[in-house]
């Protein structure tokens, strides 16, 4: 049976300039700079989206092949070649009869005029199968020829499926830190608890600073995913009262964590760390540019290894 991308491809096919240009969906409209050919009239375009979109509707496979030329060409996300109107509408007829309610929403991105008789258009159409079932979303090029002062659709080529990331999704990279560390340091240590959130789209790190002076000093980051900037970045904060926010960026054994923040006492801080993975159990973190106020410190390199399980009890 034809993809689903296939079949939100092909749904493409019959929406042309006008509908899009209609609906404000055109981002962006580019002309061959090569020539500058008149723009053809935005009429037929028009007319060929809404009757291809009433015959989709009644499942008119017919109807929509009318909209290829004789020798239209349609190539699959996979390679898959359909040649020729009648293929194309029986791949409709078998897409009508498999899933009735299927439905699409086109967004087209860009159309270049590369004479008066030939338009390449880009974009991208999301497919819904049946309303119980998830879109599939897949980008598209196809051609339109003006043959006998009539445009059809000469030629598609269907691109693989979108598929967008969760935000756990963009987290994995970063998963192994999942369990108890500790690392000891002079006279300090740090143990360290991380954990996913509930909605498994952040990492919970809970941690306690232990000196042979001090009151244990305890506090917690929370690292996910920024969409906006597309980069993960964390927040912490201890009990004391400072905080901090850091932007991670992977490199080929670890990471690179930028932070800043302020302490308690209102002391601005930042700071480099390199985060080295040693094994499954074991990494490095080298922090430098520590700088707190104005008081730059000194560089400092400590090794963290996972908690060991406790025994069972016997």
């Amino acid at each position: 049976m034809i993809s689903r991308a296939t079949c939100g491809l092909l749904v493409v096919a019959g929406f042309g300039l006008g509908l899009l240009c209609s609906s404000g969906r055109l981002t962006q409209v580019v002309q061959s700079q090569e020539s500058k050919p008149a723009v053809p009239d935005q009429k037929p375009f028009e007319a060929s989206a809404k009757q291809f979109e009433a015959a989709f509707n009644k499942g008119d496979a017919a109807a929509i092949a009318a909209q290829f030329h004789d020798d239209a060409e349609v190539i699959d996300d996979d390679g898959t070649i359909i040649s020729g109107r009648a293929d194309i509408q029986a791949r409709f007829e078998e897409l009508f009869k498999t899933n009735p309610k299927a439905k699409t929403v086109v967004e087209l991105h860009s159309l270049r005029h590369l004479g008066n008789d030939v338009a390449v258009e880009d974009g991208v159409s999301t497919t819904t199968l049946d309303p119980d079932q998830p879109a599939s979303r897949s980008p598209y090029t196809l051609i339109h020829v003006k043959k006998s002062g009539q445009w059809r659709i000469a030629r598609i080529r269907d691109f693989p499926e979108e598929v967008e990331e969760t935000a756990h999704d963009q987290l994995q990279g970063l998963s192994w830190l999942v369990g108890e560390w500790v690392d000891q340091s002079g006279d300090t240590k740090v143990e360290t608890t991380c954990r996913w959130d509930d909605g498994g789209n952040y990492l919970v790190q809970d941690y306690v600073i232990k000196t042979r002076e001090g009151k244990p000093l305890k506090g917690s980051q929370r690292i996910g995913w920024d969409a906006q900037r597309k980069t993960v970045r964390g927040w912490a904060f201890d009990q004391a009262g400072g905080f901090a926010e850091s932007i991670w960026t992977p490199i080929d054994d670890g990471w690179v964590i930028k932070a800043e923040g302020y302490t308690a006492d209102g002391h601005q801080a930042s700071a480099t760390r390199t985060v080295t993975i040693l094994g499954t159990d074991l990494y490095q973190i080298d922090s430098t540019q520590r700088l707190v106020g104005e008081e730059l410190l000194e560089d400092t390199s400590v090794r963290v290894a996972r908690r060991p399980p406790t025994p069972a009890a016997q």
